[in-house]
Formats: structure tokens, C-alpha cells, sequence
């Protein structure tokens, strides 16, 4: 029988004063791998919890990625494959290319922020460990839930544990990855 692997330890909290204090002293304890549950955005949380946020520069990376194959398309097509010489202007006419350029751009940034946003947010998962909590369901309602995940390094099941019962949450779970 496979042994049950942790995804990790959730305390449940009445308001969002009590979120925001327990996330603080989380992140003050040098835990990185938490996240928090809320039924509506807390500003504060957001200088809190820590954010792998790559979007950004897979954004302009895949932008960059557009310029360059409009270019090299456009040249090779222009220059290369297919070269005519029209009214005596030069093969490299490249002032004329810059709308495709733009548009590749775009396309390729657009398209790399819609399935980057998907691929990092996970998407499609049809499941979550934090579905096995019995008062989840709150959490789009009135309910927060502050979660320290079993890959962050100084995660100990039992002294994790005691650390958010510190906190005097409604409940604190151990939940399971499968």
C-alpha cells in the first residue's frame, strides 16, 4: 500500500484581521511555501504571501520571440526566397515590416499570457487537497483559511501544527495530497 503523502497544514479563521496576523507571523517565521483562502481580495495578503509570479517575463520574452520571427520571415522571404527588386528600394526594407512585427508581437505576448496564466495557475485541475477540508466550501463564503504546505522547508507536521493552534483558529487540519 502506498504511504499517504501530506500536502499540508490549514488553520481556519473567523475574520480577515486574524488571517492577516497568522499569515505575517507565518511568513516571519521563514516558512515560503503558504498560501491563503479568502472569499474576497485583502490587500495586505498581497505584501504577504510570496508570489512565483514568471508571467511577466514570459510575456515579454514570447513578445520578443514574435518581433524576431516577424522579422526573420519577412527577411528570408524578402531578401532570400523571393527577392524583387519594386520602385529600387533595398531587399532589408524593414520601416515597411514593422506592422507585422507589431502584430506578432502581440500575438505570440498574448497568446504566452493566456496559457502561461493556465499552465502556472494549474489549470485544469478538476481536484484540490484542500477539497478534502469538511468547511472549504466557506472559504468562498465567509471563511479563511491559511495553508503551510508540506514541500516548505522547515515544514514539520506536529510543529507546524502547534505553531497555528498558536494563532487560535476555529480548526486546524493535516491534509492529504491524494
Amino acid at each position: 500500500m502506498a504511504e499517504v503523502q501530506t500536502y499540508g497544514m490549514v488553520a481556519e479563521f473567523d475574520d480577515p484581521e486574524e488571517l492577516v496576523a497568522a499569515a505575517r507571523a507565518v511568513r516571519d517565521k521563514g516558512y515560503r511555501r503558504f498560501e491563503t483562502y479568502t472569499p474576497y481580495a485583502i490587500r495586505e495578503l498581497d505584501e504577504i504571501v510570496p508570489q512565483d509570479d514568471w508571467i511577466p517575463l514570459l510575456v515579454l520574452l514570447s513578445g520578443a520571440l514574435g518581433t524576431i520571427t516577424a522579422f526573420g520571415l519577412q527577411y528570408w522571404i524578402a531578401a532570400i526566397h523571393y527577392p524583387l527588386n519594386i520602385g529600387g528600394r533595398p531587399l532589408n526594407s524593414w520601416p515597411s515590416w514593422v506592422p507585422i512585427m507589431f502584430e506578432l508581437t502581440v500575438l505570440f505576448a498574448a497568446s504566452a499570457a493566456f496559457f502561461g496564466m493556465l499552465f502556472f495557475a494549474g489549470f485544469p485541475a478538476l481536484y484540490h487537497p484542500m477539497f478534502r477540508i469538511p468547511t472549504f466550501e466557506r472559504a468562498s463564503d465567509d471563511g479563511f483559511f491559511l495553508c503551510i504546505e508540506a514541500r516548505d522547508a522547515l515544514f514539520e507536521s506536529d510543529a507546524t501544527a502547534r505553531f497555528l493552534l498558536s494563532f487560535d483558529p476555529l480548526k486546524v487540519w493535516e491534509v492529504d495530497d491524494e
